[in-house]
């Protein structure tokens, strides 16, 4: 979406007692497609370890570079692989960690993803 669309809407939200604008220059893309290989092979990884979990897509708010891939015309995804609970989440935080049975089943889930998307070589 180009930026001055989300400016737009931002401003339109904000009403016109509060000004929006950009702190600096900003980047945009188009989202990827939804792939109906990557949905399954993403599906698949996934209830190889957590059968009864639901799988989505979503927006991550987190910075990567996939905008820059997906301006270049290259269709880019983030696909998790650790799975844990709420009260063993630290992200970013001194105590940073990942169980060890997750690390593992992040192993397996990769290996089930790419071997599915790139095919057994």
């Amino acid at each position: 979406m180009p930026v001055e669309d989300v400016l737009t809407e931002l401003r339109a939200i904000a009403g016109s007692k509060v000004t929006v604008e950009p702190l600096g220059p900003s980047n945009s893309s188009e989202a990827s497609p939804l792939r109906a290989d990557v949905m399954q092979a993403t599906s698949r990884a996934v209830h190889a370890s957590y059968p009864d979990a639901v799988v989505s897509p979503y927006m991550s708010a987190g910075a990567t570079d996939g905008l820059f891939f997906r301006a270049a015309g290259i269709p880019t995804y983030g696909v998790g692989a650790i799975f844990i609970g709420d009260n063993d989440d630290f992200a970013h935080g001194l105590n940073e960690r990942v169980p060890v049975d997750s690390f593992y089943k992040g192993l397996t889930h990769w290996r089930l993803l790419l071997t599915s998307l790139a095919g057994p070589q």
